[in-house]
Parts: C-alpha cells; structure tokens; sequence
C-alpha cells in the first residue's frame, strides 16, 4: 500500500509543483477548479447524494463561488477566507467530543451548505497565495504557495512515521483509530524543522522567522482538524474512501482534506502576521 501511495503521489506532486513554480496564477486557477469539481462532488456523495447527475450539478454551483468572488467581488474575498477560518478553529473543539452517527437515510443539507464556503474558501486562498508580490527580501506568491502545501505533505509524513514508531495514544479513535498523538507530536517536530529550513533559504529575519514558525504550528494543528473532519463525515456515511480517483490515495477528498484547513488559515495568518495589511 505504501508503494503504491508513492507511485501515485510523486508524478501528481511533480505536476503540482511544476504548475505553482513555472506557471501563470490562471494556470493556478485552472487546477484548482479541477480539483475543486472533483471534490465537490465527492462531498456530496458523502453528503449521501445518490445521483451522479445531481453530484455534478453540486460541483457546479460549489465552482462558481470563488470564480464570483475574484472575477466580481475580490475585494470581499477574504471574508469568506476568514468565515472558513472561524469554521475549521470551531470545529476543532467539536471533532474532541464528536461521535460519529451513521446516517441512515436522506441527504444530509447541512453538510452540502458548509462546502459551500470550505471548499471556495481553500481555492481563493491559494489563489491569494499564489498572488502574493515579492516585498523586500520575501519571496513572490509561488513560492509561498508551495512551502504551505509542502507543510501540509511534511505533517503527514512526520505523523505517519512517528505514528507507526512511537504511536500509542489515540488522538481521536472514534473518527480515526489510526491516528495518535504521538504521531502529531512527530507532524509538529518534522514541520518545525521544515520551517527553520525554509526561513534561512527565504532569508528571513529573526523576527518573521518566530512568526512563520508560530503560523507552521497552527497550520499543522489546523490541517489535522481537516483530516479529522473529513473522515467524520466518511464514517457517517458509511464508505472508507471519498473516492476511487488515486491508487493507493482513495479519492480527492482524502488527499486534500488537509489542505482544505491549511490554506485558509496559512493566508489569514500571513496577513495578520507576516504582513499586515489593511482591509477595505
């Protein structure tokens, strides 16, 4: 399974890295409104929308969000950034008590109006992200970009060998026996290393570096709530996978419900700590 999951990840890890670093943020764009159909439309069979026809609709409508918000509205769009961000901090506290309940029967609205503002919410976020102009010393938006996925990919890795090494504890083991503290403990010592790497290439001052750090921290707390969220919602359905799209992966949903969490907040924080802006 494992060598499976590497087979898979590294020529789609290839082709991320080569959209974000060499091409245009439209490009960008254009990935992302791919990415976002797919998962849209494995949330709603989460959801338990029986039919393919009305999952695509769903999609559709998911899609034309954040292209409304950055071709009409760019100004407003951050509030839905911040909106997921108060979201995914909330439902930290909850997924502690939550137990899952296995839907019997009918579709599940609440759940298709909250990936109304999730999902839109992580593509307009990495579109700021990726818009992001050089100031001073500090690199462009691509570059910020990749290092908060590549956070995201260095926390799972962390997690999962530390998990299978030290794991001991269960972090959550009504939503997901596999995952334990230990294992995040390791996701927090991989991304603090990562983030002091990252630092001394991007040439950081001591100062931005301690803040970045902080914001790494709550990336990776953040992007386990993702992780956790969604696999609250498979066992609610009753399916083990969002998806079939990736060998040894399952569907999108599972290999970007981390992101899902990250991105928002990674953005949040950048303007609020890395640099401050005003908002109009």
């Amino acid at each position: 399974m494992l060598i499976q999951r590497i087979l898979t990840a590294i020529p789609l890890a290839a082709l991320v890295v080569w959209i974000i670093l060499f091409q245009p943020t439209r490009s960008v764009d254009y990935l992302l409104t791919l990415v976002t159909f797919i998962a849209a439309s494995e949330w709603a069979g989460l959801a338990l929308v029986k039919s393919r026809l009305l999952r695509y609709l769903y999609a559709g409508l998911v899609l034309v969000i954040p292209w409304l918000f950055l071709l009409r509205f760019e100004h407003l769009a951050i509030w839905l950034v911040y909106a997921a961000v108060i979201w995914w901090f909330s439902l930290t506290y909850y997924l502690k008590r939550a137990c899952p309940r296995h839907a019997v029967s009918g579709i599940q609205v609440d759940k298709l109006l909250i990936a109304l503002v999730i999902l839109p919410a992580a593509f307009i976020a990495m579109h700021l992200i990726h818009t992001l102009p050089p100031m001073g010393d500090m690199p462009a938006g691509k570059w910020w970009l990749m290092y908060a996925l590549a956070l995201v990919w260095v926390a799972d890795i962390g997690a999962y060998f530390s998990g299978k090494r030290f794991g001991k504890t269960k972090l959550s083991p009504q939503i997901s026996p596999g995952k334990t503290r230990e294992g995040l403990y390791g996701a927090l010592l991989l991304t603090t290393l990562y983030t002091l790497i990252v630092s001394y290439f991007f040439n950081l001052d001591r100062e931005t570096a301690i803040l970045l750090l902080l914001l790494s921290v709550m990336m990776t707390l953040i992007s386990v709530t993702g992780d956790l969220y969604v696999s609250f919602l498979k066992r609610e359905a009753g399916i083990k996978d969002s998806g079939m799209l990736l060998p040894g992966h399952g569907g999108m949903l599972d290999r970007i419900d981390s992101v899902l969490a990250a991105m928002p907040v990674f953005i949040a924080g950048f303007y609020w700590l890395i640099s401050p802006v005003t908002l109009s």
